[in-house]
């Protein structure tokens, strides 16, 4: 199965089990970053800009962008300018993440090309409010395996039954399966022995047995743990070889991007070991200039 989205020019971008992984850059979350909560409240759109083109310069191929406010109507216009700056600056598609509908409605309205919206919760009374804007403005979702008002799935056999339940009821808006990345939900390792079998478990099998493509949260994998960076790194190809085609991770961080391209690399998605080189090479000149730098200041 493949999934289409489009940047600004039209040009598309397919996720697919025969494509390039597909890497989301995570960094326009405002989360724990208050230089971007800053820039999202003053409007200094210039430093949202190079947070994008710094992110697809690393490598994304999504840029996500989360405005998060506690008031709705403040969201909903930061979302609509931050959608609007990143796509002066970059090409690539947007993936718009907010759970307020409100959010997701303004950057549906601000967005040119094909978008994500991420993500989206198995609840019956919130998707029947959104699928319409997301049926409306032909973009595909972020569907999690949870469903309201229930505990976090902690096994494969949990994730899949959501899994399903959530294609059956994106069908009854006119959803299809191929506009949907499923989101088997990557809890924290640290904390129970089942979480990293359940969510490989159930990649594996929705790969196998569905068809289906899916995105995780990487960096909630480590979250409490040390090293995080490494065992990202790890996770993510594991994820990769049961099937993963998607996720939303920090490609400035160079243990990501490591993994991800030689993902592609194992796999046959890097023709000639080009990408691999490339970004050897780039590597390779900027820690040549920092240490040039660096000998200059002493």
């Amino acid at each position: 199965m493949e999934t289409v989205l489009r940047g600004r020019d039209g040009r598309e971008l397919i996720i697919g089990p025969n494509q390039p992984f597909t890497p989301i850059g995570e960094r326009l979350n405002p989360t724990n970053k208050p230089r971007l909560q800053r820039a999202y409240d003053s409007g200094d759109w210039g430093f949202v800009r190079r947070e994008a083109v710094r992110q697809v310069k690393a490598g994304a191929a999504v840029i996500d962008v989360n405005t998060g406010d506690p008031s709705h109507e403040i969201e909903a216009r930061k979302m609509r300018d931050a959608v609007r700056a990143v796509q002066e600056a970059v090409d690539v598609p947007i993936s718009i993440d907010s759970y307020t509908v409100d959010a997701l409605v303004a950057g549906l309205e601000a967005v040119q090309g094909r978008p994500l919206i991420n993500s989206v919760p198995f609840e019956r009374e919130y998707m029947d409010e959104l699928f319409p804007a997301i049926k409306a403005h032909d973009a595909v979702l972020i569907g999690m395996c949870t469903k309201g008002g229930a505990a976090m799935p902690q096994t494969a056999e949990e994730r899949v039954a959501n899994a399903r339940a959530l294609i059956a009821e994106a069908a009854r808006h006119g959803i299809p399966p191929a506009d949907i990345l499923v989101d088997p939900v990557c809890l924290p390792i640290g904390a129970n022995d089942i979480y990293g079998p359940g969510l490989l478990g159930a990649i594996r099998t929705l790969r196998r047995e569905d068809d289906l493509n899916m995105s995780i949260g990487l960096s909630n994998l480590s979250f409490g743990l040390p090293y995080r960076r490494v065992l990202n790194a790890a996770g993510l190809l594991s994820a990769i070889a049961c099937g993963l085609t998607a996720a939303i991770v920090d490609m400035t961080h160079r243990e990501i991007r490591h993994a991800v391209l030689a993902a592609n690399l194992l796999r046959g998605k890097d023709e000639y070991s080009g990408a691999w080189i490339s970004n050897y090479r780039a590597e390779e000149a900027a820690d040549a200039a920092k240490k040039g730098k660096a000998a200059e200041a002493e």
